[in-house]
């Protein structure tokens, strides 16, 4: 007895171990998970937060005065000597230590550029962030993408499937009435060859499937060994995207990430071209020191040097005649300037004629999704008007063979028309940053 028990409970355990787990999303949950899995996405996180220190860390460097301590000690192996109407002076101590506190703070004036530095590290805190959400866009586009690919290769094998189903059907029908002499052995293998040439089919459209959600495993960026599959439909709505297409243009044009980019890189480059201007003006700083200073010969022991305090403190001015490099570095900022405003207007026309094409390949859809919508319809009625005159013996079996092919043929062209329709709307909020 136990011995069975034993032989069950390790069959059960190898049963477990080569039962794979199947993880199932809904079309947010992938979005989701690709967001926290995406490797791109996860290091444009990272470089925003680097981007956030570095805001934190000008602020301090600008606004607070900067403390530096310098202590040397020094040890004259030979002093140097006056000679003064010929009797020798020797100058100095054998050993000096001078110890040196300096506090310093640049005068944010003239030529001094502390609060345009400020303003470029938030410029770049800034591009971290429109980099996240451009990243997040794109995943989300891509992700959205492979997983309309899964649901319409679940359509296609569905069809097919069905489609097999009503080959078989027909060749059960054919079979009977063949064996009572009412048809033709003719008919008969036509009808058999028929169910035979949609299995190829049907294999074709579940490895294709597997593959699209190979795919889609790879885009969510999961790194197990876990098969996964999807929830949802093909779903059409006729009324999403009320808007004009001007209306959509106007609002992409607004507020695409590639323009906010592109008009955050001119305001870096204006904050520089400020600093090449305050160049040529002197730069003003305050500061305090303080000097502990000990000179003692070898006579006096370390612990009883005798120590004189130095405090210091003004106001100090540098001033760099860059006469012949000033000007040429406000030159290329200005010229980069100009640049950006030439890409932002190639942007604005290439965004213009993107949008324009993704709207005209929707109402293409649409179309032919009304369209196609009324041909399966119209096709699902010739099929069953057909089976039922074929068995009446009004029709050839042929006449049921076409009218099963035209309902596959145009099931297949809807669900295409649709996959296409959400493909291309998913682009669309791609651009406009709907995610």
């Amino acid at each position: 007895m136990f011995r069975k028990f034993l032989i069950i409970f390790s069959f059960l355990i190898i049963a477990s171990a080569y039962t794979q787990e199947v993880k199932v999303f809904t079309l947010r949950e992938a979005i989701n998970e690709a967001f926290r899995n995406n490797t791109e996405l996860v290091n444009a996180r990272y470089d925003k937060l680097i981007a956030d220190y570095k805001v934190t860390q000008t602020y301090n460097e600008s606004l607070i005065p900067s403390l530096n301590v310098r202590s040397v000690y020094s040890r004259a192996f030979k002093k140097q000597v006056f000679d003064i109407f010929g009797q020798k002076f020797e100058v100095g101590t054998d050993n000096t230590i001078n110890t040196t506190l300096e506090l310093s703070q640049p005068i944010p004036i003239l030529g001094t550029p502390i609060f345009q530095g400020i303003n470029i590290a938030k410029y770049y805190s800034k591009l971290s962030t429109e980099n996240v959400n451009a990243l997040e866009a794109k995943v989300a586009t891509e992700v959205k993408k492979s997983f309309l690919s899964v649901l319409l290769l679940k359509e296609v094998v569905e069809v097919n499937k069905k489609s097999l189903q009503n080959a078989q059907d027909n060749l059960n029908v054919v079979e009977i009435r063949y064996r009572n002499g009412t048809v033709t052995e003719f008919d008969y293998l036509r009808a058999k060859v028929k169910v035979e040439s949609i299995k190829p089919e049907l294999s074709k459209a579940e490895s294709n499937l597997t593959l699209s959600k190979k795919n889609l495993k790879n885009t969510i960026g999961l790194k197990t060994d876990e098969d996964i599959d999807v929830v949802g439909s093909l779903i059409y709505d006729s009324t999403e995207f009320t808007m004009s297409i001007d209306d959509i243009i106007n609002k992409m044009l607004d507020n695409n990430v590639s323009l906010r980019l592109l008009r955050i890189n001119r305001q870096i480059n204006e904050e520089l071209l400020s600093i090449d201007e305050a160049s040529y003006l002197p730069k003003f700083y305050v500061f305090g020191q303080y000097t502990l200073y000990a000179g003692e010969n070898d006579t006096r022991k370390f612990f009883r040097y005798r120590y004189y305090n130095v405090v210091n403190a003004g106001i100090g001015m540098q001033w760099s005649f860059n006469l012949f490099t000033n000007p040429f570095k406000k030159s290329q900022t200005i010229l980069e300037i100009k640049k950006t405003d030439e890409k932002i207007v190639d942007i604005k026309e290439k965004l213009k004629i993107q949008a324009q094409s993704i709207i005209l390949r929707m109402e293409d859809a649409k179309k032919r999704i009304n369209a196609q919508k009324e041909t399966v319809n119209l096709a699902e009625r010739g099929y069953e008007l057909a089976k039922i005159s074929f068995k009446n013996g009004v029709i050839n079996q042929i006449d049921v063979l076409d009218a099963e092919l035209t309902l596959t043929q145009s099931k297949l062209a809807y669900l295409q028309a649709v996959y296409e329709y959400l493909v291309a709307k998913a682009e669309l909020e791609g651009l406009l940053e709907i995610k």
